[in-house]
Protein backbone atom coordinates (compact mmCIF):
# COMPACT_ATOMS: atom_id res chain seq x y z
CA UNK A 1 0.00 0.00 0.00
CA UNK A 2 1.05 3.55 -0.86
CA UNK A 3 0.27 6.62 1.09
CA UNK A 4 0.61 9.39 -1.06
CA UNK A 5 -1.31 11.69 0.78
CA UNK A 6 1.14 11.24 3.67
CA UNK A 7 3.91 12.38 1.28
CA UNK A 8 2.21 14.93 -0.03
CA UNK A 9 1.79 16.45 3.39
CA UNK A 10 5.38 15.50 4.66
CA UNK A 11 6.61 17.52 1.24
CA UNK A 12 4.30 20.49 2.55
CA UNK A 13 5.71 20.35 6.18
CA UNK A 14 9.23 19.90 4.60
CA UNK A 15 8.95 22.96 2.83
CA UNK A 16 7.16 24.86 5.25
CA UNK A 17 10.08 23.98 8.00
CA UNK A 18 12.74 24.71 5.56
CA UNK A 19 10.86 27.98 4.55
CA UNK A 20 10.90 29.15 8.69
CA UNK A 21 13.98 28.94 9.35
CA UNK A 22 15.54 30.37 6.35
CA UNK A 23 13.74 33.26 7.39
CA UNK A 24 14.04 33.34 11.10
CA UNK A 25 17.72 31.27 11.80
CA UNK A 26 20.88 33.12 10.50
CA UNK A 27 22.92 31.72 7.77
CA UNK A 28 20.50 28.65 7.50
CA UNK A 29 19.52 29.81 3.51
CA UNK A 30 23.33 29.30 2.67
CA UNK A 31 25.24 26.85 0.40
CA UNK A 32 27.40 25.50 3.74
CA UNK A 33 24.58 24.69 5.50
CA UNK A 34 23.02 22.51 2.75
CA UNK A 35 26.22 21.18 2.15
CA UNK A 36 26.20 20.28 5.91
CA UNK A 37 22.64 19.11 5.33
CA UNK A 38 23.31 16.29 2.85
CA UNK A 39 26.66 15.14 3.79
CA UNK A 40 25.71 15.39 8.27
CA UNK A 41 22.20 13.70 7.04
CA UNK A 42 22.47 11.16 4.34
CA UNK A 43 23.63 8.45 6.32
CA UNK A 44 20.74 8.70 8.60
CA UNK A 45 18.49 8.88 4.90
CA UNK A 46 20.03 5.34 4.74
CA UNK A 47 19.62 4.48 8.00
CA UNK A 48 16.25 5.00 7.32
CA UNK A 49 15.83 3.45 4.21
CA UNK A 50 16.78 -0.09 5.65
CA UNK A 51 14.64 0.58 8.91
CA UNK A 52 11.56 0.91 6.95
CA UNK A 53 11.81 -2.81 5.74
CA UNK A 54 11.43 -4.40 9.32
CA UNK A 55 8.47 -2.01 10.26
CA UNK A 56 6.38 -2.52 6.76
CA UNK A 57 6.03 -6.37 8.17
CA UNK A 58 5.16 -5.12 11.11
CA UNK A 59 8.48 -5.59 12.90
CA UNK A 60 11.43 -3.27 14.14
CA UNK A 61 15.07 -3.27 13.92
CA UNK A 62 16.99 -1.63 17.16
CA UNK A 63 20.24 -2.81 16.40
CA UNK A 64 21.17 -1.01 13.63
CA UNK A 65 23.22 1.65 15.43
CA UNK A 66 25.29 -1.23 16.48
CA UNK A 67 25.76 -3.07 13.31
CA UNK A 68 27.37 0.32 11.95
CA UNK A 69 29.93 0.60 14.84
CA UNK A 70 30.33 -3.12 14.30
CA UNK A 71 30.81 -2.67 10.35
CA UNK A 72 33.08 0.52 11.24
CA UNK A 73 35.32 -1.63 13.38
CA UNK A 74 35.59 -4.51 10.91
CA UNK A 75 36.35 -1.11 8.34
CA UNK A 76 39.13 0.10 10.90
CA UNK A 77 40.57 -3.68 11.18
CA UNK A 78 40.91 -5.06 7.71
CA UNK A 79 42.13 -1.70 6.62
CA UNK A 80 44.66 -0.95 9.19
CA UNK A 81 45.55 -4.14 10.77
CA UNK A 82 45.46 -6.56 8.09
CA UNK A 83 46.00 -3.56 4.87
CA UNK A 84 43.52 -5.31 3.06
CA UNK A 85 42.85 -2.94 -0.01
CA UNK A 86 40.01 -0.57 0.13
CA UNK A 87 38.54 -2.44 -3.18
CA UNK A 88 37.99 -5.58 -1.32
CA UNK A 89 36.87 -3.68 1.94
CA UNK A 90 34.26 -2.97 0.68
CA UNK A 91 32.08 -5.87 -0.53
CA UNK A 92 33.29 -7.46 2.34
CA UNK A 93 32.23 -5.23 4.99
CA UNK A 94 28.64 -4.87 3.19
CA UNK A 95 28.49 -8.76 3.55
CA UNK A 96 29.45 -8.04 7.40
CA UNK A 97 25.97 -5.88 7.72
CA UNK A 98 24.08 -7.62 5.65
CA UNK A 99 23.99 -11.15 7.51
CA UNK A 100 24.17 -9.33 10.78
CA UNK A 101 20.91 -8.20 9.80
CA UNK A 102 19.73 -11.24 8.22
CA UNK A 103 20.82 -12.81 12.18
CA UNK A 104 18.03 -10.94 13.56
CA UNK A 105 15.60 -11.80 11.17
CA UNK A 106 16.40 -15.81 11.93
CA UNK A 107 16.49 -15.28 14.93
CA UNK A 108 12.91 -13.57 14.91
CA UNK A 109 11.57 -16.26 12.49
CA UNK A 110 13.25 -19.41 14.01
CA UNK A 111 12.76 -19.04 17.50
CA UNK A 112 9.34 -17.18 17.64
CA UNK A 113 10.85 -13.74 18.83
CA UNK A 114 8.98 -10.72 18.75
CA UNK A 115 10.98 -8.39 17.19
CA UNK A 116 11.67 -5.66 19.25
CA UNK A 117 12.65 -8.61 21.93
CA UNK A 118 15.16 -10.03 19.89
CA UNK A 119 16.95 -6.78 17.95
CA UNK A 120 17.53 -5.78 21.68
CA UNK A 121 19.25 -8.67 22.36
CA UNK A 122 21.46 -8.23 19.37
CA UNK A 123 22.11 -4.80 19.91
CA UNK A 124 24.17 -5.48 23.08
CA UNK A 125 25.50 -8.54 21.55
CA UNK A 126 26.59 -6.83 18.73
CA UNK A 127 28.40 -3.85 21.00
CA UNK A 128 30.13 -6.64 22.88
CA UNK A 129 30.93 -7.79 19.71
CA UNK A 130 32.51 -4.27 18.82
CA UNK A 131 35.23 -3.94 21.62
CA UNK A 132 36.19 -7.78 21.58
CA UNK A 133 37.17 -6.90 17.91
CA UNK A 134 38.27 -3.26 18.25
CA UNK A 135 41.62 -2.63 17.16
CA UNK A 136 41.61 0.33 18.84
CA UNK A 137 41.87 -1.48 22.02
CA UNK A 138 43.82 -4.59 20.76
CA UNK A 139 46.80 -1.79 19.10
CA UNK A 140 46.42 1.06 21.07
CA UNK A 141 48.81 2.66 18.64
CA UNK A 142 46.75 2.39 15.86
CA UNK A 143 43.81 5.13 17.95
CA UNK A 144 45.23 8.01 16.48
CA UNK A 145 46.16 6.59 13.11
CA UNK A 146 43.98 7.38 9.99
CA UNK A 147 42.38 5.33 7.25
CA UNK A 148 43.92 6.36 4.35
CA UNK A 149 43.52 3.81 1.35
CA UNK A 150 41.11 6.27 -1.21
CA UNK A 151 38.93 3.66 -1.62
CA UNK A 152 37.18 4.23 1.55
CA UNK A 153 38.12 7.81 2.50
CA UNK A 154 36.78 8.56 -1.85
CA UNK A 155 33.39 8.27 -0.29
CA UNK A 156 33.48 11.51 1.37
CA UNK A 157 34.42 13.31 -1.68
CA UNK A 158 32.38 16.68 -3.33
CA UNK A 159 31.00 18.07 -6.78
CA UNK A 160 30.32 21.08 -8.08
CA UNK A 161 27.52 20.78 -9.38
CA UNK A 162 27.00 23.99 -10.16
CA UNK A 163 30.31 24.74 -11.86
CA UNK A 164 29.41 22.06 -14.15
CA UNK A 165 26.36 23.62 -15.11
CA UNK A 166 27.47 27.46 -15.04
CA UNK A 167 24.81 28.29 -12.41
CA UNK A 168 27.48 28.76 -9.41
CA UNK A 169 28.81 32.21 -11.07
CA UNK A 170 25.17 33.30 -10.58
CA UNK A 171 24.39 32.04 -7.38
CA UNK A 172 25.86 30.50 -4.66
CA UNK A 173 26.05 26.77 -5.11
CA UNK A 174 26.37 24.40 -2.51
CA UNK A 175 29.19 21.19 -3.55
CA UNK A 176 27.28 18.05 -3.35
CA UNK A 177 28.54 15.15 -1.24
CA UNK A 178 28.82 11.85 -3.14
CA UNK A 179 27.52 10.36 0.05
CA UNK A 180 24.03 12.11 -1.35
CA UNK A 181 24.39 10.42 -4.44
CA UNK A 182 24.73 7.04 -2.98
CA UNK A 183 21.80 7.59 -0.80
CA UNK A 184 19.85 8.96 -3.96
CA UNK A 185 20.99 5.39 -5.67
CA UNK A 186 19.99 3.44 -2.89
CA UNK A 187 16.58 5.00 -2.72
CA UNK A 188 16.37 4.62 -6.26
CA UNK A 189 17.28 1.03 -5.96
CA UNK A 190 14.76 -0.02 -3.16
CA UNK A 191 11.89 1.99 -4.02
CA UNK A 192 11.72 -0.20 -6.94
CA UNK A 193 12.31 -3.16 -6.01
CA UNK A 194 9.73 -2.68 -3.10
CA UNK A 195 7.06 -0.91 -5.72
CA UNK A 196 7.40 -2.70 -8.98
CA UNK A 197 8.77 -5.66 -7.92
CA UNK A 198 7.04 -9.24 -6.73
CA UNK A 199 9.21 -9.43 -3.45
CA UNK A 200 8.32 -5.70 -3.18
CA UNK A 201 4.22 -7.11 -3.01
CA UNK A 202 5.18 -9.66 -0.63
CA UNK A 203 6.57 -7.36 1.62
CA UNK A 204 3.54 -5.43 1.89
CA UNK A 205 1.07 -8.59 1.70
CA UNK A 206 3.38 -10.04 4.71
CA UNK A 207 2.94 -6.81 6.77
CA UNK A 208 -0.61 -5.78 5.70
CA UNK A 209 -1.80 -10.05 7.05
CA UNK A 210 0.75 -12.02 7.52
CA UNK A 211 -1.49 -14.90 8.01
CA UNK A 212 -3.49 -14.35 4.66
CA UNK A 213 0.17 -13.87 2.98
CA UNK A 214 0.88 -17.28 4.56
CA UNK A 215 -2.48 -18.96 3.16
CA UNK A 216 -1.56 -17.37 -0.33
CA UNK A 217 1.62 -19.52 -0.57
CA UNK A 218 4.32 -16.65 -0.37
CA UNK A 219 7.58 -18.20 1.90
CA UNK A 220 6.75 -15.76 4.80
CA UNK A 221 10.30 -16.67 6.94
CA UNK A 222 12.20 -15.84 3.94
CA UNK A 223 10.61 -12.19 3.19
CA UNK A 224 11.43 -11.29 7.26
CA UNK A 225 14.80 -12.44 6.52
CA UNK A 226 15.19 -10.81 3.81
CA UNK A 227 13.55 -7.28 5.38
CA UNK A 228 16.43 -7.15 7.89
CA UNK A 229 18.61 -8.49 5.77
CA UNK A 230 18.59 -5.33 3.61
CA UNK A 231 18.12 -3.09 6.93
CA UNK A 232 21.64 -4.60 7.92
CA UNK A 233 23.02 -3.97 4.60
CA UNK A 234 21.64 -0.77 4.72
CA UNK A 235 23.66 -0.08 8.20
CA UNK A 236 26.57 -0.91 6.56
CA UNK A 237 26.44 1.21 3.95
CA UNK A 238 25.73 4.13 6.64
CA UNK A 239 29.12 2.76 8.41
CA UNK A 240 31.50 3.30 5.65
CA UNK A 241 29.87 6.95 4.89
CA UNK A 242 30.78 7.54 8.59
CA UNK A 243 34.01 6.09 8.53
CA UNK A 244 34.98 7.64 5.11
CA UNK A 245 33.95 10.88 6.90
CA UNK A 246 35.74 10.45 9.82
CA UNK A 247 38.75 8.32 8.39
CA UNK A 248 38.37 6.30 11.73
CA UNK A 249 36.03 4.16 13.68
CA UNK A 250 35.12 3.98 17.38
CA UNK A 251 33.55 1.48 19.87
CA UNK A 252 30.78 4.29 20.25
CA UNK A 253 29.90 4.84 16.08
CA UNK A 254 26.27 4.75 15.27
CA UNK A 255 25.02 4.89 19.35
CA UNK A 256 21.40 6.46 19.22
CA UNK A 257 20.68 6.13 15.76
CA UNK A 258 18.32 3.40 15.71
CA UNK A 259 16.41 6.53 16.95
CA UNK A 260 17.01 8.60 14.68
CA UNK A 261 16.39 5.73 11.78
CA UNK A 262 13.02 4.77 13.40
CA UNK A 263 12.04 8.77 14.02
CA UNK A 264 12.64 9.05 10.25
CA UNK A 265 10.30 6.07 9.43
CA UNK A 266 7.29 7.24 10.96
CA UNK A 267 7.43 10.39 10.44
CA UNK A 268 7.83 9.44 6.75
CA UNK A 269 4.94 7.60 6.44
CA UNK A 270 5.64 4.21 6.88
CA UNK A 271 2.98 2.84 9.23
CA UNK A 272 4.04 1.01 12.78
CA UNK A 273 1.33 -1.72 11.89
CA UNK A 274 3.11 -2.72 9.00
CA UNK A 275 2.00 -3.02 5.14
CA UNK A 276 1.48 0.70 4.74
CA UNK A 277 4.51 3.30 3.36
CA UNK A 278 7.71 3.53 0.94
CA UNK A 279 11.02 4.31 1.54
CA UNK A 280 10.69 7.56 -0.29
CA UNK A 281 8.80 9.11 3.10
CA UNK A 282 11.49 7.73 5.33
CA UNK A 283 14.81 9.30 3.08
CA UNK A 284 12.71 13.12 3.47
CA UNK A 285 11.83 12.25 7.21
CA UNK A 286 15.44 12.04 7.94
CA UNK A 287 16.43 15.21 6.28
CA UNK A 288 13.70 16.80 7.96
CA UNK A 289 14.87 15.81 10.68
CA UNK A 290 18.50 17.40 10.24
CA UNK A 291 16.67 20.84 9.18
CA UNK A 292 14.78 21.11 12.66
CA UNK A 293 18.32 20.42 14.50
CA UNK A 294 20.40 22.68 11.82
CA UNK A 295 18.01 25.48 11.91
CA UNK A 296 17.99 24.89 15.93
CA UNK A 297 20.93 24.93 16.53
CA UNK A 298 21.61 27.84 13.90
CA UNK A 299 19.02 29.89 16.06
CA UNK A 300 21.14 29.06 19.64
CA UNK A 301 19.07 25.82 21.17
CA UNK A 302 21.04 23.37 23.12
CA UNK A 303 21.43 20.08 22.30
CA UNK A 304 19.53 18.64 25.48
CA UNK A 305 16.41 20.71 23.86
CA UNK A 306 17.17 19.91 20.32
CA UNK A 307 17.19 16.12 21.73
CA UNK A 308 13.88 16.48 23.92
CA UNK A 309 11.70 18.02 20.46
CA UNK A 310 13.40 14.72 18.94
CA UNK A 311 11.74 12.74 21.13
CA UNK A 312 8.67 15.10 20.93
CA UNK A 313 8.67 14.59 17.13
CA UNK A 314 8.61 11.03 17.48
CA UNK A 315 6.04 10.87 19.63
CA UNK A 316 3.73 12.99 17.79
CA UNK A 317 4.60 11.01 15.11
CA UNK A 318 4.05 7.58 16.54
CA UNK A 319 -0.08 9.33 18.27
CA UNK A 320 -0.63 10.61 14.34
CA UNK A 321 -0.12 6.94 13.38
CA UNK A 322 -1.62 5.23 15.85
CA UNK A 323 -5.05 7.70 15.21
CA UNK A 324 -5.40 6.78 11.81
CA UNK A 325 -4.98 3.17 12.58
CA UNK A 326 -8.10 3.89 14.94
CA UNK A 327 -9.74 5.52 12.26
CA UNK A 328 -9.44 3.28 9.82
CA UNK A 329 -10.43 0.53 12.41
CA UNK A 330 -13.69 2.32 13.44
CA UNK A 331 -14.63 3.05 9.53
CA UNK A 332 -14.16 -0.89 8.63
CA UNK A 333 -16.39 -1.43 11.78
CA UNK A 334 -18.56 0.86 10.73
CA UNK A 335 -18.77 -0.64 6.97
CA UNK A 336 -19.48 -4.13 8.58
CA UNK A 337 -22.32 -2.26 10.03
CA UNK A 338 -23.90 -0.77 7.20
CA UNK A 339 -23.60 -4.13 5.53
CA UNK A 340 -24.93 -5.96 7.53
Amino acid sequence: MKARPAIFALLLFFAATTGLFSLFAPRFATASNMENLMSGFSFVAILAIGQAFPILVRGIDLSVGAIVAVVGMVTFDLSLMFHVPGFAVLPLVLIVGTLAGALNGALIVSLRLQPFIATLATLAAYRGLVYSISGRQLVPGLSTTPITDKWITGLENYFDIGGMTGLSHAIAMPWFPLSFFVMLAVLAVFQFILLKTRFGRDIYTVGGNFEAARLAGIKTNRVIIAAYSISGFCAAMAALLLVARLTTSTEALGTGMELSAIAAVVIGGVSLQGGTGSVFGPALGAFLLGIVLLGLTLLGVSQFVQQILTGVILLAAVSYDRLLVLRQQRRLKANLAAGH
